[in-house]
């Protein structure tokens, strides 16, 4: 399974992980080059320094949660699905393989976007055990999401209503722009809510060695979603939810 999504994935990779990079791209010049230049320095960083680590987190949830999306439900299309789970596999297997090809997604992605990020921001690694560790728990809670939302979608449409209308505006309303601390109540205290706030600023604390959130309270607070999420993964495709007759 793992195989197999590796070659879609990079087979396609003009529709797969070059509209990322660009996007991060076009944020970077306009706002972090254009608008920096008139927003004055925050936590102590450019505004472009503070801008780029959620960039690269934007992009490993996105294709994380995507990657898995489409290909459950890709193969509930298909019918092949009902093969997996006939088969002696356990549920929890079947979850680890669409699973770890969104995670692979995501974080090649992820590097891609550091890669362009890192001559226009200058970024250093203050804290890479941080940064590999939120990067990697933050691709699997969003592939555990996107494998929740295939189970469920009955058509194409389905699989993007989710990540227009709840993904989109967790990222956007997680600080990715903006220091949550700077928002007046009860913005700030409902950004609490948002696990985007948890990731970006634990990211954020990897790359610049800052960050508005102690670092033990933004690990546990992921990990426990994190763990959350996946469990109600494998409870639905081990009991065959909207595949078993």
């Amino acid at each position: 399974m793992v195989v197999k999504q590796l070659r879609r994935f990079l087979r396609t990779w003009v529709q797969t992980l070059l509209p990322s990079v660009v996007t991060a791209g076009l944020f970077l010049v306009v706002l972090g080059e254009l608008v920096g230049r008139e927003v004055r320095a925050l936590d102590g960083v450019s505004y472009t320094e503070f801008l780029a680590p959620g960039l690269i987190m934007l992009a490993v949830v996105t294709n994380a949660y995507n990657n898995v999306t489409l290909s459950f439900f890709g193969a509930k299309l298909q019918r092949h699905i009902e093969e997996l789970l006939v088969a002696p596999l356990p549920a929890w297997l079947i979850v680890a393989g669409f699973v770890t090809g969104g995670v692979l997604r995501g974080l090649l992605v992820g590097l891609l976007v550091a890669a362009l990020a890192l001559p226009l921001t200058g970024l250093e690694l203050r804290h890479p055990g941080a940064t590999a560790g939120m990067a990697l728990l933050a691709a699997l809670l969003f592939a555990f999401a996107g494998l929740i939302n295939g189970v469920f979608a009955r058509s194409f449409d389905h699989t993007s209503v989710i990540a227009t209308f709840v993904l989109t505006p967790l990222i956007y309303l997680g600080g990715l722009f903006y220091p949550v601390g700077r928002l007046a109540e009860p913005w700030q205290t409902l950004s609490l809510a948002n696990p985007m706030h948890y990731i970006i600023e634990g990211f954020r604390h990897g790359l610049l060695g800052t960050s508005a959130i102690a670092w033990p309270a933004t690990f546990a607070v992921l990990a426990v979603v994190t763990a959350g999420t996946g469990a109600a993964a494998w409870a639905l495709v081990a009991r065959g939810v909207r595949v078993k007759p």
